[in-house]
């Protein structure tokens, strides 16, 4: 089988692209002003928006035979789809809802960011494992 690759959904690259701009344009315009020793300024305001420019470019999730992978702009991290249980949802803060894949040993889970442009063959493979939400509020009383 073809490895299937999807990115961010048109409008989240956009929104973090143009965030990412922005930060820089705000590092960069004291530069202009105020002279060489507001590098101070400008440093942290366009290394955050580099960060925003990168997460939106190189985020990317990839579902193969064998394994599932995720890369955002600080790091990439991947699971053999045999020791994957089941799936929850995050609400995941500001960046929106995530997938959480459990794996079996109880080892870290793999964070999905649901702004990925997924097709029926994701989402097919999502229903095919067990839904660990409904497991938790059926334990709960």
């Amino acid at each position: 089988m073809e490895p299937h690759i999807y990115r961010l959904n048109r409008f989240v690259r956009f929104f973090y692209c143009s965030m990412g701009l922005f930060l820089i344009g705000v590092g960069i315009a004291p530069l202009f002003k105020m002279g060489s020793w507001a590098i101070v300024i400008a440093l942290p305001f366009s290394a955050l928006g580099i960060w925003w420019c990168r997460l939106a470019i190189c985020s990317r999730l990839t579902l193969t035979d064998t394994e599932i992978s995720v890369r955002y702009a600080s790091g990439e991290d991947s699971a053999q789809l045999s020791e994957i249980v089941g799936w929850r949802t995050d609400a995941g803060g500001k960046r929106g809802p995530f997938w959480l894949l459990q794996a079996r040993d109880g080892s870290d889970s793999l964070r999905i960011d649901q702004n990925f442009a997924v097709d029926d063959f994701f989402l097919d493979f999502i229903a095919k494992l067990r839904n660990l939400n409904d497991l938790e509020l059926s334990i709960v009383p």
